[in-house]
C-alpha cells in the first residue's frame, strides 16, 4: 500500500480501465463537489494533504480478456511490463485526468499568459501527467487509458490524441463531455474570485495555485492485489455491497467474465444500446419474472443472472448471447414504444403517463411467449387496451397494485404450462377487473379522484376530450403535449381571492387544495400560450381566454378548440366554485366509465 501524489501514481506506469467495468459514472454533482474541494484547498495556504481516497490495481496479465477493447500496440505500449488494471477508482482518475486537461487547455487558450508559463506549464507538466515525456510524439499514449466508447471520446475530445469514432448516446461519452464543461466554468469562476478577492493579481499565480493543489496536496493510496487475482470477483467484493455499484453494472462484471472470445465489450454495449442504460435492471427484472414468476428485487439481480444462465453461457457464450440478444430487442422496442405497431406504441406511451413501470413484466412476458409476431395480433392489442383499463380503475379508485405480481404470475403460468392463448390471458384481466372494481365504483370515485402530476391529469382529459370528439364524430382526436389548467388556481393564498365577497364554506377550507384545486373536475385541456394567459387570474378574465384566446395565438380559440372548454363555459358561464368543480367531475366521470 503506498500513498502518492496524481504526477507520482502515472509517472511510470499506464492504468487501463478492464472491459467488465463500468462506464464513466461521475455526474455534475460529484464533480461540482471534488471541484469546489480544489478550488478550497487552493485558496487555504496553510493546507497540506488532502486524501482523496484509494486506486485498486491488478497487474497486467496476459491472455485473461479482461480487456480487449483495448489494443496497447496501438500506443506502442509493453503491456506485461508497464500496464496495471484498474479494479477500483477509475472514476476518480478519469475526473482528475479530465481536470488537469482542462486546466492544461485554458493555460493554452489564456492571452494575458506568457508562453514561458504555456510551454513549461501546460506542456512540461501538465501534458507529462496525462501522456508522459513522449506528449509530442505522433502517437502519445495516455498514462489512464478508458475502455471502449468512452475511450475513444476521452481520446478524441479531451486528449485530442485520436480522431476516433464514438457514439454521443451513449452516457460514459456524455458524462466525459459534461465533466469537461463543468470543470472549465467552475475554474474561470475561480480565477475571477481570486481576483477580485485579492488572492492574486494574474491568470498565472492563479493557474499555479491549482497546480500546486493538484501535484501537492492532494494525494491517493495505491492497493495493488497480487497478479494471481480473479480480477472480475475482486471488482465485485470490491463494490457489490456499497452504493456505488448497480445491479447492471455487477451483471456486466459477471457477463465479460463469462465472454471467451474477447468480444465481451462489444456484445455487451449492443444489449445497452437496444434497451437504453436507464432501463437494464428493469429488464432483467422483467426476464426473470417471465422465468420464474416471481419479481427479483433489483439488489439480487446479479445473483439471480449468474444462477440463470451460468451454465448457457459456459456450454454455448454465442447461443446464450444471442438468446439473451432477442429478450433484449424486444424488452427495448417495448420501452422505447417502438412496436411498430400504432394502437400498442399509444398505449404503451400512455402507460409512461401514468408512471406504471409495474405492467412492462406482462407486456414483455405476453410478447416475448408470442414470438416476434406478437405485435402484429390483434389480441395482443386487445390485451393492451384491457391491461390499461385495468390499470386505470385501480389507480382511480387507489387499489394497491400489489396484487397485480399475483395477477401476472398466474397468466405467466397460464401461458406456459397450459398453453393459453392472448384470449384467455384477455380473459383473467377482465375478470380481475370486474371483481376488484366494478363500474358503479369506477364511476363513483372518478368524480373524486385528484390527480396531483399532470401528466396524469392530461392523459384522462386528453382521452375524455377524444371520446366527446368520437361521439359527435366532427374533429381528429387531440394529440399529446398539451398542458393542464387549473381552473381554480392552484396558488391562492386565500379563498376570497376567488369567492370575492362570498362566504367561505368552512368545510371545504382545510382539503380545499386536494379536493377541489386538484380534482380532476377542477382541469382542463389548453395550449401553452392560453395557459399562461389564464395564470392565475379570477374567474371573469379566465373566461375571457377561454372565449378569445390569447391575442396574436394562431391555434385557434380555447371554446373552438376544446370539447371539454365548451362545456365548462357552457354549464359556467359566470362562476366556478366548489359545487361546480363536482358537479363538472360527474360530467367527466360518465365520459370515463365509456373509455374504461
Amino acid at each position: 500500500m503506498d500513498f502518492l501524489r496524481i504526477g507520482k501514481i502515472f509517472a511510470q506506469d499506464y492504468y487501463a480501465v478492464p472491459d467488465y467495468q463500468r462506464d464513466y459514472e461521475w455526474t455534475n454533482s460529484q464533480n461540482a463537489t471534488l471541484i469546489d474541494d480544489v478550488i478550497q484547498l487552493a485558496r487555504d495556504s496553510h493546507s497540506t494533504n488532502h486524501f482523496f481516497g484509494a486506486i485498486v490495481t491488478i497487474p497486467y496479465e496476459n491472455g485473461t480478456g479482461i480487456n480487449k477493447s483495448i489494443d496497447f500496440n496501438d500506443y506502442g505500449i509493453d503491456a506485461k511490463q508497464n500496464v496495471k488494471h484498474v479494479v477500483d477508482g477509475q472514476q476518480r482518475l478519469t475526473s482528475f485526468s479530465v481536470l488537469i486537461r482542462v486546466l492544461r487547455d485554458l493555460i493554452v487558450e489564456d492571452v494575458t499568459i506568457s508562453q514561458t508559463f504555456k510551454d513549461n506549464v501546460a506542456q512540461r507538466q501538465l501534458d507529462n501527467i496525462l501522456l508522459g515525456n513522449d506528449y509530442l510524439g505522433i502517437n502519445p499514449a495516455p498514462r489512464l487509458i478508458l475502455n471502449g466508447n468512452t475511450g475513444a471520446c476521452y481520446n478524441n475530445e479531451v486528449l485530442k490524441i485520436s480522431s476516433n469514432v464514438y457514439s454521443k448516446v451513449l452516457k460514459g461519452a456524455k458524462r466525459l463531455l459534461a465533466a469537461y464543461t463543468l470543470f472549465k466554468t467552475e475554474l474561470l469562476n475561480g480565477l475571477l474570485e481570486f481576483v477580485n478577492e485579492g488572492f492574486c493579481q494574474t491568470s498565472e499565480e492563479y493557474y499555479s495555485k491549482i497546480i500546486t493543489t493538484l501535484t501537492n496536496k492532494i494525494t491517493f493510496v495505491e492497493i495493488e492485489c497480487d497478479a494471481s487475482s480473479d480480477a472480475f470477483q475482486v471488482f465485485d467484493s470490491l463494490n457489490g455491497k456499497g452504493l456505488d455499484l448497480t445491479a447492471a453494472d455487477r451483471i456486466k462484471n459477471i457477463f465479460m467474465s463469462w465472454s471467451p472470445h474477447g468480444k465481451g465489450a462489444q456484445k455487451w454495449d449492443a444489449l445497452v444500446s437496444d434497451i437504453g442504460e436507464d432501463y437494464l435492471a428493469n429488464f432483467f427484472v422483467s426476464l426473470f419474472f417471465y422465468h420464474t414468476q416471481k419479481r427479483v428485487a433489483k439488489n439480487h439481480l446479479p445473483e439471480e443472472f449468474r444462477n440463470v444462465y451460468k451454465e448457457s453461457a459456459n456450454a454455448d457464450f454465442d447461443f446464450f448471447f444471442n438468446d439473451l440478444k432477442k429478450a433484449d430487442m424486444l424488452y427495448g422496442s417495448l420501452r422505447k414504444a417502438n412496436t411498430l405497431n400504432y394502437t400498442v406504441n399509444n398505449i404503451i406511451t400512455d402507460f409512461r403517463a401514468l408512471n406504471m413501470d409495474q405492467v412492462y413484466v406482462i407486456l414483455f412476458a405476453v410478447a416475448k411467449h408470442y414470438g416476434d409476431t406478437a405485435f402484429n395480433n390483434n389480441e395482443y392489442q386487445e390485451f393492451a387496451k384491457i391491461l390499461q383499463m385495468l390499470i386505470v380503475r385501480m389507480q382511480v379508485c387507489e387499489k394497491s397494485m400489489n396484487k397485480l405480481d399475483s395477477l401476472f404470475a398466474n397468466c405467466i403460468d397460464a401461458m406456459k404450462t397450459k398453453a393459453a392463448p392472448i384470449s384467455l390471458i384477455i380473459q383473467k384481466l377482465k375478470d380481475e377487473m370486474k371483481s376488484t372494481v366494478d363500474d358503479a365504483q369506477f364511476e363513483s370515485a372518478f368524480a373524486k379522484f385528484s390527480p396531483n402530476d399532470n401528466k396524469v391529469a392530461e392523459f384522462y382529459l386528453r382521452h375524455i376530450e377524444n371520446q366527446i370528439r368520437k361521439e359527435k364524430g366532427n374533429r381528429s382526436p387531440v394529440e399529446r403535449g398539451l398542458t393542464v389548467e387549473h381552473i381554480i388556481p392552484q396558488s391562492l393564498y386565500d379563498l376570497k381571492d376567488w369567492y370575492g365577497t362570498t362566504a367561505i364554506p368552512e368545510d371545504i377550507v382545510e382539503d380545499f387544495k386536494q379536493n377541489v384545486v386538484e380534482n380532476i373536475g377542477n382541469k382542463a385541456l389548453l395550449y401553452g400560450d392560453d395557459n399562461s394567459a389564464a395564470g392565475n387570474n379570477d374567474y371573469a378574465a379566465k373566461l375571457n381566454i377561454y372565449n378569445n384566446g390569447k391575442c396574436g395565438q394562431n391555434m385557434g380559440t380555447p371554446i373552438n378548440s376544446f370539447e371539454l372548454i365548451q362545456d365548462l363555459v357552457n354549464n359556467n358561464s359566470t362562476t366556478f366554485i366548489h359545487v361546480d368543480v363536482a358537479a363538472r367531475a360527474q360530467r367527466l366521470a360518465k365520459y370515463a366509465l365509456k373509455i374504461w
